[in-house]
């Protein structure tokens, strides 16, 4: 009994070796160092912190002083 199955059973490469056809001074996205910056990420914390120290200081203030 023949199956008939839908998928080929050619060998056959599952990625493409593009990294030889790219441009001298283009850059292959899979060998990228990344570069974070540092400040993108502490800027909304320090924020953040402000903001929560500022209403703690503010409920102090009120809670002290107009009591």
């Amino acid at each position: 009994m023949q199956e008939n199955l839908p998928a080929t059973t050619q060998p056959g490469e599952l990625v493409l070796d593009t990294s030889h056809d790219l441009h001298p001074d283009h850059l292959d996205p899979q060998h990228q160092q990344v570069q974070q910056n540092l400040a993108a990420g502490i800027i909304p914390v320090a924020l953040a912190a402000f903001v929560i120290l500022a209403l703690i200081a503010a409920g102090w203030t009120l809670a002290v002083g107009g009591g």
